[in-house]
């Protein structure tokens, strides 16, 4: 039995006091544009990551390399190229609260000045990106 019945054109006394949450409303699909630049920022940051890191190192410690890897591309992701926090968790295979705290951590830790010049270099290669999403959202 619902619990409006008998009420004529009313809100129920539940509705009233617990009103409809829209945090989990469903979310439209991220688009191909967003996942594959997504993908192709995470590329990004591998190989400039590489470039400056001893390869060595890496292969040692390989799951530490690649969550930091993934974290800076997840930050980069959502602030050089303008990406929702939703749609870059979603992408990165991540929850949303998961991604939020991924970037204040990065941005934390661009105090350290070359940390920050590791940041702004990927950041710079990969605003050719935007537009991409951008034309390819539109058409």
């Amino acid at each position: 039995m619902p619990l409006n019945s008998g009420l004529s054109g009313t809100a129920s006394p539940v509705a009233q006091h617990y009103p409809v949450s829209t945090a989990f409303a469903p979310r439209p699909p991220v688009s191909m544009a967003s996942r594959a630049a997504c993908h192709r920022v995470r590329q990004i940051t591998y190989d400039m990551f590489l470039d400056i890191v001893d390869r060595d190192l890496v292969r040692r410690d390989r799951r530490h390399a690649m969550a930091h890897i993934r974290q800076i591309a997840l930050y980069v992701s959502h602030v050089a190229l303008s990406l929702p926090m939703w749609q870059v968790a979603t992408c990165f295979g991540r929850d949303q609260s998961t991604a939020s705290i991924t970037c204040q951590n990065v941005e934390d830790r661009r105090d350290d000045p070359a940390f920050d010049a590791f940041v702004t270099a990927v950041e710079e290669a990969v605003r050719p990106l935007a537009a991409t999403i951008e034309a390819q959202d539109h058409e």
